[in-house]
């Protein structure tokens, strides 16, 4: 009987391999068992070879589920291309590339019937269209995408997906899908009818780029640059890559844009920044000649200074909305014995819980689990607990004294923000302007109301991160809220600093050029992304963790051991296909009672 390999949603790296007593389609879908069960898979490849070796039997699939490829060649090659480039296998893909519900779905899906508006064989480009005013660079995707169907356009967010969806001319949008951005019964019925073609295009978020759309002419990535197109959980991949590596395979068209190019970008393209913001409109004050916000209960201040309320107050006078921007959530960043000086940790990942003051708990700042406020110490079991360095909460009294009576003041993260009756409705309320309070996430504000002034109370804040990303992250941002919902150059962004208008904060007047020379200068001599693919590994146990390091040193790699959390390690590489020969053997279904360990791929 011949032999297929299959690939079958798991964290293994390696395909498996059954005999089929049926006819079968690489593409095709297969039910095979696993253990003591049974699950689906696609078929990879085959008829192959018999594997050498002891040790094993060649079990038979059970059945084969589709006459016709469920996924076509490209997309197959794709799925294999990103678990192999992310290092995290094809099985962890494949989870993300087709849902759950089609994979187990009873009934057999009919064969691929083209598009019709699709030309017979295109030709890969790459064109880069870095416009800071959403709206214009909008207008010239539309234009693209009105003569390459069918067009993939994908967003950083779903909410901005959406917006630029509402902006599609009627006769174009009543022919392209807006992909969800949830799972159940609309992304299975979404998925379904994307693979049947006869639509011009897709519109969604990072979790589009997979969508089964046959024979793609065009591919836009907007915001290109922005962390979001990178999975938070398991598989970690990003989501850019992936639909730029999509575009090769189909041959079409690509278009790379947003307010900023990504390092790897901008070293590829040198793109050219024609557009910055005025001088008048970026103020740089000095952090230490602020005044002192005493926060009772917390350790620390935050400083405000004379410029911060001054324009609060302005941007309220002409009925705008100001925005005071801080990466420390709840009342106090953390809580501490003073005892014996330990913060008070997460239970399920160990790191630095924040104090919500409002709902008298501790919040984890990296995973979000939650727990009451202890009455003592977990570690010395001593009773004086303080919070120290203040975040947002502490920061609201201030801005409920200045905005007058009537005026709404609000933290971002209390606020109703999905959906488009609660945005409507938010933007009502902010209609003749207020004062929100929030982090990053609330840049997302700058699409729904009239920021007249936004203010990073604490500039320096990101680039305390010992990430090598922390001065692209900080100018990121400061870039943002600027120019995100700003058609005019009215708005005033305030950056209160230790070092006020040095180092990355020299870019927001003379543009992101400047930037990124001096960026990529420091990068490229510590060997650094884009220069280098950063691999960060968290293994399973401290013998797991001593093996791979143990391994990559044979190889001739250099491992980078923090020490802390202490199953993390890291490596540079400038090949990941190397990279992928080392750790393969840990990726065996063979040591799936050992465990498998965690890997992101930092490219940017």
């Amino acid at each position: 009987m011949p032999l297929w390999d299959v690939n079958v949603p798991g964290p293994w790296w390696n395909s498996l391999t059954y005999e089929f007593t049926e006819h079968a389609e690489p593409g095709g879908r297969a039910l095979v068992p696993v253990g003591k069960g049974f699950r689906h898979g696609i078929i990879e490849r085959g008829p192959v070879g018999r594997p050498t070796g002891e040790g094993f039997t060649i079990r038979q699939a059970r059945a084969v589920s589709d006459a016709e490829p469920l996924l076509l060649q490209t997309m197959l090659q794709l799925v294999s291309w990103a678990g192999k480039t992310f290092l995290c296998g094809p099985g962890e893909t494949l989870k993300t590339a087709v849902p759950a519900s089609i994979l187990s779905f009873p009934e057999p899906f009919p064969s691929f019937s083209g598009n019709p508006g699709r030309k017979i064989q295109g030709i890969y480009e790459e064109v880069f269209l870095y416009e800071c005013r959403t709206r214009k660079r909008w207008i010239q995707f539309i234009e693209r995408i009105e003569n390459a169907e069918p067009f993939l356009v994908l967003f950083p967010e779903h909410e901005m997906a959406s917006s630029f969806f509402d902006l599609l001319p009627t006769i174009l949008k009543e022919r392209t899908i807006l992909w969800p951005s949830g799972g159940g019964k609309k992304l299975h019925n979404t998925w379904l009818t994307a693979r049947a073609g006869g639509v011009s295009g897709i519109v969604g978020g990072p979790g589009a780029v997979f969508a089964p759309l046959p024979f793609l002419s065009s591919v836009i990535v907007d915001e290109e640059s922005s962390g979001a197109f990178r999975s938070y959980n398991k598989p970690f991949i990003n989501a850019r890559t992936i639909a730029g590596r999509r575009a090769l395979l189909e041959k079409s068209s690509l278009t790379l844009a947003g307010r900023l190019p990504s390092s790897r970008v901008y070293l590829r393209g040198r793109p050219v920044c024609t557009t910055a913001a005025p001088r008048h409109s970026v103020r740089y004050v000095d952090i230490r000649k602020g005044f002192a916000s005493e926060t009772p209960g917390v350790e620390g201040n935050l400083r405000l200074s004379e410029a911060l309320l001054a324009e609060t107050k302005n941007a309220l006078v002409r009925g705008k909305t100001a925005l005071w921007l801080l990466d420390r959530k709840g009342y106090a960043g953390e809580v501490a014995c003073e005892d014996c000086g330990n913060s008070v940790r997460c239970p399920r990942c160990s790191g630095i819980m924040a104090w919500e003051e409002k709902k008298g708990r501790l919040r984890c700042s990296s995973c979000g689990t939650s727990k009451p406020i202890p009455e003592f110490c977990p570690i010395c079991r001593g009773t004086l607990l303080t919070g120290k360095r203040p975040g947002l909460e502490a920061l609201f009294p201030v801005a409920r004294a200045i905005a007058q009576e009537g005026i709404p003041v609000m933290l971002w993260n209390e606020a109703r923000t999905t959906g488009k009756k609660n945005r409507l409705a938010l933007k009502k309320e902010l209609a003749t302007g207020g004062i929100v309070l929030g982090t990053r996430a609330a840049l997302a504000l700058c699409d729904m109301a009239e920021i007249g002034f936004a203010a990073w109370i604490d500039a320096d804040g990101e680039t305390r991160s010992v990430s090598y990303q922390a001065k692209f992250n900080a100018f990121s941002m400061a870039w943002e809220s600027f120019w995100r919902g700003n058609e005019g150059t009215d708005r005033v962004v305030l950056l209160q600093s230790r070092r006020p208008g040095t180092s990355w904060q020299r870019g927001m007047v003379s543009g992101w050029e400047k930037f990124w020379e001096d960026e990529l200068a420091e990068r490229k001599e510590l060997g650094l992304p884009p220069y280098a693919f950063l691999v960060e590994i968290s293994a399973r146990s401290a013998e797991q963790k001593e093996s791979i390091m143990s391994k990559l040193e044979e190889s001739g790699f250099l491992p980078m051991d923090p020490g802390t959390p202490p199953l993390i390690f890291w490596v540079a590489a400038e090949s990941l296909s190397r990279v992928h020969g080392v750790l393969a053997p840990f990726f065996s279904i063979g040591n799936s009672r050992k465990g498998f360990p965690e890997i992101k791929v930092w490219i940017d």
